[in-house]
């Protein structure tokens, strides 16, 4: 069975997508419903971030993932190589980054997303 990611809309209705990007089958949406129910019952929270794509470098090794969060509502970049730099105008984070950020505000996470999407290559700095 193909994995799916699964999550709730802001009015409760049931959002899931395949990862292979195919059309969801019957049996994927009966899937999609057990997995919300048992996450529910396990009070397991949704997920809120999805990894698009992997980007590796020539021996295979993670260079960095294309990552769609939900909390920023936009597609980035998480890079593990400093030389990473992607040329679509998403925004890159660096491990180092997502630590700095831990005791933000959402307010102020969305805040800095914003302003990473304005000044490319911008690093948030204690």
């Amino acid at each position: 069975m193909p994995s799916l990611d699964v999550k709730r809309s802001e009015d409760g209705r049931l959002i899931a997508r395949r990862h292979d990007g195919k059309s969801l089958t019957a049996a994927d949406r009966e899937q999609a419903r057990i997995m919300v129910q048992t996450s529910a019952k396990e009070n397991v929270p949704a997920p809120r971030a999805w990894v698009i794509e992997e980007i590796l470098d020539s021996e295979g090794r993670v260079r960095a993932l294309k990552i769609c969060s939900a909390f920023v509502e936009d597609h980035l970049y998480l890079a593990f190589d400093p030389s990473f730099e992607p040329r679509d105008g998403l925004a890159i984070y660096y491990p180092e980054e997502i630590e700095r950020m831990r005791d933000r505000s959402p307010e102020r996470i969305r805040e800095i997303h914003k302003w990473k999407l304005t000044f490319p290559g911008a690093r948030v700095i204690h």
